[in-house]
């Protein structure tokens, strides 16, 4: 499988809260940078994973890709997302050994 269609997988995953499939998508030296009104750099497979459990924890909020442009060797893609609150976001992932490695998040 490539990476677009592991992270629509990974995507749907999350919409679906599949947190043991989740884990599945990331490297285990992850690196998610969230941009929002501060910056936050989560580090490691485990924080990433306890910080998206709480992040959805108590709301329902469910999200779907509105655009994804990949680079040409596949190993980078951006996304513009839009949850179910007509919020947005710019994520952009990197993928190391066909997993996710890197990942920039920008609310928008």
């Amino acid at each position: 499988m490539d990476n677009k269609e592991n992270l629509k997988d990974f995507f749907e995953a999350e919409n679906h809260r599949e947190w043991e499939k989740y884990r599945l998508f990331l490297h285990p030296d992850v690196r998610w940078s969230l941009h929002s009104t501060e910056e936050h750099t989560v580090c490691g497979i485990d924080a990433y994973m306890t910080a998206i459990i709480d992040a959805y924890a108590g709301n329902n909020n469910t999200f779907r890709c509105e655009k994804l442009y990949l680079s040409k060797n596949g190993n980078r893609i951006a996304t513009i997302l839009i949850n179910n609150e007509n919020e947005r976001s710019c994520d952009i992932f990197e993928f190391k050994d066909g997993l996710i490695y890197r990942e920039y998040e920008f609310i928008l």
